[in-house]
C-alpha cells in the first residue's frame, strides 16, 4: 500500500520540491539530488549551476565535497540510496529534509522491486499455464518469448533443443536482430559446428555461462572457432529434463545498442530459465505421449479400414451370392430357355446398365451363331448366322472378355445407331467355350467399367454351369460362413483392443489400480454430485514412508512388489464402493463415500496406518514401512474446485510427515491458515536472503575436554525477522528444504561465517588453530558447482582448508548416496574436513563410516543427556569413543549442559565438548571471549 507522500510525489518531484525549499531558505547557489539506479546514479533534480557540483559516483568513491559546499548521503540502514549535494551555506539544517528524501527514495525502490516481483510471479505462472494448455511447441515458444520480454530485454532470444542420441541440436525458436536468415527449426547442427560453438560449450559443461565480447573472442581463440558477429554480452543457461539430463539451452544476447544485464537481471534470468526448462520438459513429454497415442490410433484406424474393406467385400459377396441363388432358383424351374434368359436379364439389370442384352451361342459342328436371347432398343430378334468380324467373334476367338466404347455389333440393320459402349464375356461350361453374353448401350452417358466386366463374368460363369448349380451353391455357402467367421473374429479382436486400450489409459500398469487421470474424473464426478445435493465424501492422500530407501537398497523389483502389496493392504481397509487409485510413485489416493464428518473418516485412516505395522516380505527378508495419511472432507463453503480437495489432502499428508510420519492428519481451517502463512514465510525468506541484516550466524563454542581451551565454533543460522521477531530454525528450515532455498541458505551462512572468522582474525583474536563447523544439507550434493564455490571461498578469505568442517547428517547420505561419495572425495582432496553429525541416531551409521571418509564424529545429545545417570548411555558413548579411536577420528560430544556430564565425558576420554554448559549459541558481537578464557584457566587449574 502506498503512503500519502507517495501518491502526492514521484521521486523526481519530491527532489525538485526539496530543492525549491532549500532555494527559498537561501544561502545556496546550486544544489542537486542524486538517486541510485541499479549499479549507477541518476540525478533527479537540480537548481543553479549543477555542473559545478560533485557527482554521486565521485562521492561514493570517497571524494569529499569542496569547502564552499557540502554533501549529505541519503541512507536506508547501511545502504546509500542517494546524495544531496549543494554549493554555498544553507541557512537551516538540511538533515530532516534529507531524511524525508531518503524515505521517498527507499519507498520508490521498494515499489519498483515489488512491481518486478509481481510481474515475475505472473510471468512464471503464465509460462506454467502455457505448458499446461497442451499446445504445440511452435505455438508455445513465441508466447514464451513474449513472457520473457516482459521481464527483460529479450530482443535477441534463442532456445536450442539438444538431441543426446544424435549429438546435435536445433533451434525451434531463434530471434536475432543481426541475422536476417534464422536457422530452420528442423535443421540440426552437430556440437562441433562453429555456428553453435557457444551453446555447444554451454551444453557440454551443463552450467550457466555469462560472457562479454572479449570473453567470446578469447573462448573462440581457445576453442578454435570464429564467432562471427560478436555480441556485446551473451548469457546462456542449460535446460534440464526431469531426469537431470541436458534438455537444451536458452540464450539472450545484446549488441552495442543494448546495455548488459545487471547482476539482478542475470539472477532473474537464471530463475526464469529453470521454469522454462520445467515447462519445455512438460511440453515435450506431453508431445511424446501424444505421439504414442497418435501412432496407436493410426494402427487402430488401419485395422478399422481393413475391417471396413472386408465388410464392403462381404456386402459385395452377399450381392453376388444373392444373384447366384436367384439364378439357381431360376434354373430349377420349368421355364423355357428364353424365359430363363429374360429372368437373368432382369436380375443383371439390377447391377449394371443392361437395357440392351444379348446372348449368342456358338455351335462348333455347324460353325453357326444363334441368338437365343436379344433385348435391344432398336433391333428386333436376330437370326442365326455364321461368324464374321464383329465384337462377338473377337470374344469367341480370344476366349476372354472385351470392353470397348463404340464398334460394330453386327445387328444387320443400317437404321440402328452405333453403340457407345459394349461389354462382352465368354460363356463356359466345364472349360468348353459355349458362346458370348454381352450388354451394350446407345447412351453416350453410360460407360462400362472393369467392375461391370467382373460382374458380368461372374454371371456368365454360372449360366453355362446350370447343371452344376447345387455343388457351386454349397461351395459358396462354405465360403460365406468362413468369411462371416473372419469378420466376427476381427470384430471381436478390435473390441478387445479398444477395451484394453481404454483400461490401460485409466489404470496403473503395476498395481492395476485406477491412475491419476481416472481418479481426477472420479473426484470431479463426486464433487459435482455433492454440489447438486448428493452425498458428502472425503479424500485421503497416502504416501509410503522410506519407500526410496527400499527402492535404492533392494532394487526396483522389490520396490514394485512393495507398491503392489501396499495397494492391496489399503484396498482391504476400504468398503467395496470406495475408490482407490495410485497417483504415481509411492502415492495413493482414496475417495470415501457417504461420510458426513471427520469422525466417519478417522476409523478408515487409522486402519490404513495400522495395516502397515505388519512387515512386508521382500526378497526373502522382512521390511517395515509406514504410511503418512492426509484427510480432507468435501465442503462447498471452502472449496470451489474438486482439484483443491486433493491439494489440501496432500498438504495434510505432508503435515503428518513433519510430525514424525506413521499417522494421519485431518485438514482443518488452522492448516489452511498455516498453508497461507507458509507461502508468505517462504516469500519473506527469499527477501531475507537478499539482505544482510535478517539471517544471522550464531556461534556456539566447543572446548578441549582436558584443558578447557577453545578449539572451535559451530555456526548456526538464526532469523531475526523485522516483524515476527526471532524465528526458530525448526520453523523455516523444513520450509527451505521443500522450496529449494536451502542451498542458497547454506551458502549464505557459510560465507557469513567465514567472513566473521576473517573479521576476528583482523581484531587480533588468536583463532589460527580454531575449527569452524558448518552445517551442509543434502540438497547441496545435487549442485555441480559446490566444490568450485568452496574453493573460491577458501581462496577469497585466505583460510586454511582444514579450518572448515562440514557437518553432514545421515539423512543426506540416505538421500543421495552415490553422489555424496563423489562430492565428499572432492572435498577431501580440497583439504576440507568432514564431520558426521548426530552419530548413532540413523539407520546404518557404521556402514557410512566404512563407505565415506569422515574426520570427526559428533555424538548426539540424546546419549550425552543421560551419560552420567544411565549405564546404557554410558556404554553407547564408550563404544562410540572406542570406534572413533580405532578409526583415528576426532570426537565432539554435543549437548553438554551440566558439570557432571562434563566430568563424566572427560573421564571417558572424549576429546572435545560442546553445549550450553560452556556457552549458548550467540551472534558474533555477543560472544563472551573473557568467559571462554576464564573457563580455560579454571579447567586447567582443576586438571
Amino acid at each position: 500500500m502506498k503512503s500519502t507522500a507517495e501518491y502526492l510525489f514521484s521521486p523526481e518531484r519530491a527532489a525538485q520540491t526539496a530543492l525549491s525549499l532549500l532555494e527559498q531558505w537561501g544561502g545556496l547557489t546550486a544544489a542537486a539530488v542524486w538517486s541510485r539506479v541499479d549499479e549507477g546514479w541518476q540525478r533527479l533534480a537540480a537548481i543553479g549551476d549543477a555542473e559545478l557540483l560533485v557527482d554521486a559516483a565521485a562521492l561514493e568513491a570517497g571524494r569529499e565535497a569542496p569547502p564552499q559546499g557540502g554533501a549529505l548521503a541519503l541512507v536506508s540502514g547501511d545502504a546509500e540510496v542517494g546524495w544531496l549535494v549543494w554549493r554555498g551555506t544553507p541557512s537551516r539544517d538540511v538533515g530532516e529534509l534529507a531524511s524525508l528524501l531518503s524515505g521517498h527514495l527507499v519507498c520508490a525502490r521498494l515499489r519498483a522491486e515489488l512491481a518486478v516481483s509481481r510481474v515475475t510471479h505472473e510471468t512464471l505462472l503464465e509460462i506454467s499455464q502455457l505448458a499446461g494448455e497442451g499446445g504445440t511447441l511452435d505455438a508455445f515458444l513465441p508466447r514464451l518469448h513474449q513472457c520473457v520480454s516482459r521481464l527483460m530485454d529479450a530482443t535477441n532470444f534463442q532456445i536450442a533443443l539438444y538431441d543426446e542420441e544424435a549429438g546435435a541440436l536445433r533451434y525451434p525458436f531463434f530471434r536475432d536482430s543481426t541475422t536476417h536468415e534464422a536457422p530452420s527449426p528442423t535443421e540440426f547442427f552437430t556440437l562441433g559446428s562453429s555456428r553453435v560453438a557457444l551453446i555447444a560449450h554451454l551444453i557440454r559443461h551443463a552450467r550457466p555461462l555469462v560472457l562479454t565480447r572479449d570473453n567470446i573472442r578469447a573462448l573462440g581463440a581457445h576453442a578454435g572457432f570464429a564467432p562471427g558477429v560478436v555480441p556485446r554480452f551473451w548469457l546462456g543457461v542449460p535446460l534440464f529434463n526431469a531426469a537431470g539430463g541436458v534438455l537444451g539451452a536458452v540464450v539472450v544476447q545484446g549488441y552495442d545498442d543494448q546495455r548488459p544485464f545487471s547482476a539482478a537481471e542475470q539472477s532473474l534470468f537464471l530463475f526464469v530459465a529453470r521454469h522454462i526448462g520445467f515447462a519445455l520438459n512438460k511440453l515435450l513429454y506431453r508431445a511424446h505421449l501424444e505421439r504414442q497415442v497418435w501412432l496407436r490410433t493410426g494402427e487402430l484406424e488401419g485395422a478399422n479400414a481393413r475391417l471396413r474393406s472386408e465388410v464392403a467385400e462381404r456386402q459385395r459377396a452377399e450381392k453376388m451370392q444373392a444373384m447366384l441363388f436367384r439364378i439357381a432358383e431360376l434354373s430349377n424351374t420349368s421355364l423355357s430357355l428364353e424365359a430363363f434368359l429374360a429372368g437373368l436379364h432382369r436380375m443383371l439389370a439390377e447391377l449394371v446398365p443392361a437395357a440392351n442384352c444379348l446372348v449368342a451361342l456358338y455351335h462348333a459342328g455347324e460353325d453357326l451363331l444363334t441368338f437365343p436371347y436379344c433385348a435391344d432398343e432398336f433391333s428386333p430378334q436376330l437370326q442365326p448366322r455364321r461368324p464374321g468380324r464383329g465384337l462377338i467373334e473377337q470374344v469367341l476367338h480370344s476366349g476372354r472378355a472385351l470392353l470397348t466404347h463404340g464398334g460394330s455389333v453386327d445387328l444387320s440393320d443400317a437404321s440402328v445407331p452405333p453403340v457407345s459402349g459394349w461389354l462382352g464375356v465368354p460363356l463356359y461350361c466345364d472349360h468348353e467355350l459355349m458362346g458370348v453374353l454381352s450388354v451394350h448401350s446407345y447412351d453416350t452417358q453410360t460407360r462400362y467399367g472393369y467392375r461391370d466386366q467382373e460382374l458380368l463374368e461372374f454371371v456368365a460363369n454360372h449360366i453355362g454351369a446350370a447343371l452344376a448349380r447345387v455343388r457351386a451353391l454349397e461351395d459358396l455357402q462354405v465360403a460365406y460362413a468362413e468369411l462371416e467367421q473372419r469378420v466376427r473374429e476381427r470384430t471381436s479382436e478390435l473390441d478387445a483392443v479398444n477395451a484394453q486400450l481404454e483400461f490401460d489409459s485409466l489404470h496403473d500398469p503395476l498395481t492395476k489400480l485406477p491412475n491419476r487421470t481416472y481418479f481426477g474424473k472420479a473426484l470431479r464426478r463426486a464433487w459435482d454430485s455433492y454440489c447438486n445435493g448428493g452425498e458428502r465424501f472425503a479424500v485421503l492422500f497416502i504416501d509410503l514412508d522410506r519407500f526410496k530407501l527400499v527402492n535404492d537398497t533392494l532394487g526396483h523389483l522389490a520396490g514394485d512388489h512393495m507398491l503392489y502389496e501396499a495397494g492391496a493392504r489399503v484396498r482391504s481397509c476400504l468398503r467395496h464402493y470406495d475408490f482407490l487409485a495410485r497417483l504415481g510413485g509411492d502415492e495413493f489416493a482414496v475417495l470415501l463415500f457417504g461420510v458426513g464428518s471427520f469422525e466417519g473418516c478417522e476409523p478408515t485412516a487409522r486402519r490404513i496406518v495400522n495395516e502397515f505395522d505388519r512387515p512386508i516380505i521382500l526378497s526373502g527378508r522382512e521390511v517395515f514401512t509406514s504410511a503418512s495419511v492426509g484427510v480432507v472432507l468435501a465442503d462447498a463453503e471452502h472449496y470451489h474446485r474438486a482439484e483443491d480437495l486433493l491439494r489440501d489432502a496432500d498438504h495434510a499428508m505432508y503435515r503428518t510427515k513433519q510430525q514424525g510420519r506413521h499417522g494421519y492428519t485431518l485438514f482443518n481451517h488452522e492448516l489452511r491458515r498455516n498453508q497461507a502463512d507458509q507461502l508468505a514465510l517462504e516469500s519473506e525468506l527469499r527477501r531475507a536472503l537478499d539482505e544482510e541484516e535478517q539471517l544471522v550466524p550464531y556461534f556456539q563454542p566447543f572446548v578441549d575436554a582436558q584443558s578447557g581451551a577453545l578449539v572451535g565454533f559451530e555456526s548456526l543460522v538464526r532469523w531475526r525477522h523485522p516483524e515476527r521477531g526471532l524465528i526458530s530454525p525448526a520453523v523455516f528450515l523444513p520450509m527451505a528444504e521443500e522450496s529449494g532455498l536451502v542451498t542458497r541458505l547454506d551458502r549464505y551462512m557459510i560465507d557469513r561465517a567465514c567472513r566473521q572468522l576473517v573479521a576476528w582474525r583482523a581484531e587480533g583474536r588468536r583463532i589460527d588453530q580454531l575449527s569452524l563447523h558448518l552445517n551442509l544439507s543434502s540438497a547441496n550434493f545435487h549442485d555441480p558447482g559446490l566444490v568450485d564455490w568452496l574453493t573460491e571461498l577458501v581462496t577469497q578469505y585466505a583460510l586454511p582448508p582444514d579450518t572448515l568442517h562440514l557437518e553432514i547428517t545421515e539423512s543426506a547420505l540416505i538421500d543421495v548416496p552415490d553422489i555424496a561419495v563423489t562430492v565428499m572425495q572432492a572435498l577431501t582432496r580440497l583439504g576440507i574436513r568432514l564431520a558426521l553429525d548426530d552419530f548413532g541416531t540413523g539407520y546404518s551409521a557404521l556402514s557410512y563410516l566404512h563407505r565415506y571418509h569422515f574426520d570427526v564424529l559428533k555424538i548426539d545429545q540424546a546419549f550425552v543427556a543421560e551419560v552420567d545417570r544411565k549405564e546404557e548411555s554410558e556404554a553407547i558413548v564408550r563404544a562410540i569413543l572406542a570406534l572413533a579411536a580405532a578409526l583415528g577420528l576426532d570426537v565432539v560430544a554435543e549437548g553438554v549442559e551440566t558439570a557432571a556430564q562434563m566430568h563424566k565425558l572427560r573421564e571417558m576420554g572424549c576429546a572435545k565438548l560442546q553445549g550450553f554448559y560452556f556457552a549458548a549459541p550467540a551472534p558474533a558481537d555477543a560472544i563472551d571471549w573473557g568467559r571462554l578464557v576464564c573457563e580455560h584457566e579454571e579447567a586447567v587449574g582443576v586438571a
